[in-house]
């Protein structure tokens, strides 16, 4: 039975009895910050059994794409070296909110393995949690399972909880028993032993307790049903394999490195295995992490992903000198597994290009490290000792870009561990140097539960009502309104500005302060009690009007933003993904992945959309659905953010644009009056930002760009249409003139040569020229430098004065080899740096820097320090 099949009929099961069939979640958990990756199946419905939010179904099923490879859950290290650690798998689960419980999980279960997939029930066995008699019994005495196949064990195995309070219970596992012939071959052996003998199939926990502090067990109403089983491992079960490698989701890409490589994964031993596991598992968790909007960086998730990406880039050395052959590898996977997850096709060009530039930027790094690290083990193996010490680990971290997982493997190879606690220390220092302090902590402002804001700002701009809460800080005042037309700063849009009116006296709001309570979010307004003339109490009234003009132009930028996104798409592709945006009164900032930058002619198309559906004067719908109808009509949503499943707020543009969004909006494109793009640029690999104006701001830039171009026409006397061949035609005037002087300047040092070469005099034993310039440039002082010392070889110093900055110099010294003994340039580099504050490195031949121009005679000063050489 092939994957297809296998993943086909657990999903008609289930929908054959009554559950609703819910699509995989993205690798980006959306409403759980604890968590770097999505890792279970369970983790898109947490905030329902923790009853925070309700769905409007009670049963539910989901093949769930999962990333172990960061934080917590991290099997990176071990990928490869076992048969059944990924970095990328696939979690089946079905899940109860109360609709059913024991007995229904264990009979869905049973019924899908044996009946539905024709396993056979005298190979499995059954755990269960030692004081669930319940479980016990339902194995037992409905399902017929002899006692002798259940084993009882203890909560380390079969008890499962959320954290160390709230949402636990116990859980019952299915197991595939090799028999007793297999691993430890112990009497007392159970399905606890990690001997290989007892694999797990299915974990089906049964959320029944609420763990409170004191370690009191609550029952819990209503009660849940959680259960996973790893995809990978069922189909390693039902195609009788040994190992996952060998599945048919596997087979494929194994096939393709043979191919790519012409290494025979058969003939192969176990370390070469391992690179085929390796390139295998990490093609597809890079794939799926790109896919979901990841991108390689030195932070977070990003970080994550690079360290997969280089962790394969290492591992493909033993198979291949050819880096490109893992972005063949991913193309691979993303033909096959792209019929299950449509992200994969929509994006592969993104992908793909995204594993090519991060791959191509560790090649070199990658060489240079394993040399240095090669030198590293050598010297500590000479030594006896076991361990590479943290400031080797950081060394290659911080200068060739190697994470301590990647030098784990080189070290593992040579029987060598690594000191973390001493990386982790160089790691602190350099954050210290750095300036990364810890955060001081967040002013936060204690509201009570019952306070609570209507928020009315998406209709009115100016309301009367009651103040329900007063809070005196120092000089200030924090008042919290029943009703509030303030927008508060959320998912890129900055905050309202505007001002309270009580009793005809009107005060400056000076800031604003959102908490969520228990009953909807209380906003809170800042303003001085220096100004404050009245007396004020819970119930007063009270007038909040919001600035117009700020707000109305800030709507036309957060509108506008919605219109780009659009246009980025329909220009770029589809791997186009939001990675930030930020909106106010006078521009547009918009984040987005591509790996390069925009042509002139990209730029020209996009605007020239945008500005299209502006002048089309498109009324906006804005309306509140479910995000599952959302992602189902193709509505945008910007992955990190936090959405209620059961009401999200649409903002949809005609047929154009639909975005999940909370944030205020212009009610026709046409109010936007123009847009026009400013820059582009490079916010890191992968993230380009776009910075934009719109309406009265974007007219400035015109009539600014206007103003300069009438001036430059009238200043040369062309058209306007002109201007462009002018200045490129005085900017090669200029150059040809630079070229001259340059030419002038070889011959003037030409001719100066043989007076500089009689200007050597000894200092002490050495030696020594000393020279004041004027814009030297690099090449032509080793010129100078090495026509000098045909002959008079020595010591030479240049000061070159700098005519545009006439206080900053830069410098130039040069050791002939003959004199190299004696005159040490980085002694002398320090002696610079310490007398004059200079700053400059080369090698022990010759060496450049600058500084400010000092006061000391510098030339006195060096023949000083070459007298006591």
């Amino acid at each position: 039975m092939n994957s297809f099949e296998i993943r086909q009929k657990f999903l008609d099961f289930f929908k054959k009895n009554n559950h609703t069939i819910i699509p995989s979640s993205s690798l980006i958990p959306k409403n759980d910050p604890s968590l770097l990756f999505t890792n279970a199946g369970m983790n898109q419905f947490k905030n329902v059994f923790l009853g925070k939010e309700k769905r409007s179904y009670k049963n539910a099923a989901s093949i769930q794409k999962c990333v172990r490879a960061g934080g917590k859950h991290n099997d990176l290290d071990e990928v490869g070296f076992t048969n059944k650690h990924l970095t990328f798998f696939e979690m089946m689960g079905n899940f109860s909110f109360g609709g059913y419980f024991k007995e229904q999980t264990i009979k869905y279960a049973w019924q899908f393995l044996i009946k539905t997939l024709k396993l056979q029930s005298k190979n499995l066995v059954i755990s269960v949690y030692k004081k669930d008699n319940q479980s016990y019994k339902i194995w037992n005495e409905k399902i017929k399972i002899p006692p002798e196949k259940i084993y009882k064990l203890g909560e380390k195995d079969n008890f499962w909880q959320m954290g160390e309070t709230g949402p636990c219970g116990p859980c019952s596992e299915i197991h595939l028993d090799y028999g007793k012939n297999i691993g430890c071959k112990k009497s007392n052996c159970n399905p606890s032993c990690d001997c290989g003998r007892f694999i797990e199939i299915w974990n089906l926990v049964f959320i029944e307790f609420d763990r409170q502090e004191n370690g009191e067990f609550l029952q819990l109403k209503p009660k849940g049903i959680d259960t996973g089983m790893g995809f990978e491992r069922l189909c390693m079960i039902m195609q009788k394999k040994n190992t996952i490698f060998q599945i048919d989701t596997f087979e494929i890409l194994i096939k393709k490195i043979e191919e790519l490589t012409k290494v025979s994964y058969k003939k192969s031993n176990d370390q070469i295995k391992s690179a085929f596991h390796v390139l295998a598992d990490h093609a597809r968790s890079t794939s799926m992490l790109i896919a979901d909007g990841i991108i390689p960086s030195n932070e977070g998730r990003g970080y994550v992903l690079r360290k997969i990406i280089r962790r394969a880039s290492l591992f493909l050395q033993k198979l291949s000198d050819n880096h490109k052959i893992f972005e063949a590898i991913a193309n691979e996977f993303i033909l096959y597994f792209g019929q299950i997850y449509s992200e994969l096709k929509k994006n592969k060009k993104f992908i793909l290009q995204t594993i090519e530039n991060e791959v191509e930027k560790f090649a070199t790094n990658l060489t240079i490290g394993k040399n240095v690290l090669e030198k590293y083990i050598k010297k500590t193996l000479e030594q006896n000792k076991k361990t590479l010490s943290g400031k080797q680990i950081f060394k290659l971290y911080d200068t060739y870009g190697f994470p301590p997982e990647i030098t784990r493997v080189i070290a593992k190879e040579n029987n060598l561990n690594l000191d973390m606690q001493g990386f982790e220390k160089e790691m602190n220092k350099q954050k210290e140097q750095s300036g990364k302090k810890i955060k001081s902590k967040e002013f936060k402002l204690e509201i009570p539960e019952k306070i609570s804001t209507k928020f009315v700002g998406y209709e009115k701009l100016e309301i009367e009502t009651k103040i329900n809460f007063i809070n005196y800080q120092n000089s200030y005042i924090w008042l919290i309104t029943k009703e509030t037309p303030f927008y508060v700063e959320s998912g890129g849009q900055v905050s309202d500005q505007g001002w309270l009116i009580i009793n005809n006296h009107t005060y400056p709001i000076l800031d604003f302060y959102k908490v969520d309570t228990t009953i909807n979010p209380a906003i809170a307004v800042k303003i001085s009690i220096k100004e404050l003339n009245e007396k004020i109490k819970i119930g007063t009234k009270i007038k909040c009007v919001v600035d117009y003009y700020k707000r109305i132009n800030t709507q036309k930028n957060h509108t506008a933003t919605h219109l780009l996104q659009t246009a980025l798409i329909q220009i770029l592709g589809t791997h186009v993904k939001q990675a930030g945006s930020y909106v106010n009164d006078t521009l547009l900032r918009f984040d987005f992945t591509n790996p390069n930058s925009l042509t002139k002619d990209q730029i020209k198309k996009i605007e020239n959309i945008v500005n299209q559906k502006i002048q089309e004067d498109i009324e906006l719908k804005i309306f509140n659905t479910t995000l599952k109808k959302a992602h189902q009509a193709g509505v945008k949503a910007f992955f990190g953010e936090k959405y209620n499943p059961e009401k999200v707020r649409v903002v949809q543009i005609s047929d154009f644009s639909a975005e999940l969004c909370g944030g205020t909006h212009v009610k026709r494109t046409g109010e936007i009056g123009c847009f026009k793009i400013e820059n582009e640029l490079a916010l890191s690999s992968g993230i380009r930002r776009i910075n934009a104006k719109t309406g009265p701001e974007a007219i400035k830039l015109f009539q600014q760009n206007f103003k300069i171009t009438k001036n430059l026409s009238e200043h040369f006397k062309v058209e306007i249409s002109n201007i462009i061949n002018m200045v490129q035609k005085q900017t090669q005037n200029l150059q040809d003139a630079l070229n001259e002087i340059k030419n002038l300047k070889k011959k003037l040092y030409s001719v100066q040569i043989p007076i500089w070469q009689k200007e050597v005099n000894l200092i002490g034993k050495i030696p020594f020229l000393f020279l004041e310039l004027t814009d030297l440039k690099s090449n032509d002082a080793k010129n100078i430098f090495e026509k000098i010392e045909k002959t008079s070889p020595g010591f030479y110093f240049i000061i070159s004065k700098n005519t545009e900055k006439p206080n900053v110099i830069n410098y130039f010294a040069y050791v002939s080899t003959k004199w190299q003994p004696q005159v040490d340039l980085k002694e002398f580099n320090k002696f610079l740096k310490e007398k004059f504050e200079f700053k400059g490195g080369g090698n022990k031949q010759m060496m450049q820097g600058g500084g400010i121009l000092p006061d000391k005679d510098i030339k006195k000063q060096i023949q000083n320090w070459i007298k006591i050489l």
